[in-house]
């Protein structure tokens, strides 16, 4: 049996079989194989004969550095031609989750807030009106129910603003 000279490199103390650096890192041999299956570097595959060797570094190297907190993978941490075909790979998943409607672009949602928004600000601001010719009230209670429901769209407006700025009118 001939010894892997990558094998030889490593240092003792970094050298663990799957178990060991499953031990190591605080998880199960079934995790393990899902992070070998994700792309983990390997030293040496075990087969009969050969006993698996990883090196605790680089799997820790692999593990913190090249992947965000999600287990997605950061673009930015893989070599030039890696991350062009990551970010081909995601504009093609973007494009296919835009028609099976799994995404909503921003100014489609924009577009039916506002319209849903000016809808019902319109019929709220008729309240008053048909509240005074229909239920018989005061000019006095008009009046408050008006100013209710102006602070009430004020109040709404200020928080859809801090979700996407209103733009300022050009009349302003």
């Amino acid at each position: 049996m001939t010894t892997n000279p990558e094998v030889a490199s490593i240092p003792e103390i970094r050298k663990a079989n799957k178990a060991q650096a499953a031990l190591f890192f605080g998880i199960t041999l079934p995790v393990m194989d899902k992070w070998i299956r994700e792309g983990m570097p390997i030293v040496q595959r075990g087969s009969k004969g050969f006993e698996w060797v990883l090196d605790l570094h680089d799997i820790a190297k692999w593990k913190y550095t090249s992947r965000l907190p999600s287990g997605e993978i950061d673009p930015e941490t893989l070599p030039p031609g890696e991350r062009k075909l990551w970010y081909d790979g995601e504009t093609k998943r973007r494009e296919l989750q835009v028609r099976d409607r799994q995404l909503i672009l921003a100014l489609e949602v924009e577009e039916i807030v506002g319209t849903a928004f000016s809808a019902t600000a319109q019929s709220l601001m008729a309240l008053p009106d048909n509240l005074e010719r229909r239920a018989g009230l005061s000019p006095e209670q008009v009046e408050s129910v008006d100013t209710v429901i102006h602070e009430a769209l004020n109040d709404l407006a200020d928080k859809l603003g801090h979700v996407a700025p209103i733009p300022e009118s050009k009349n302003e």
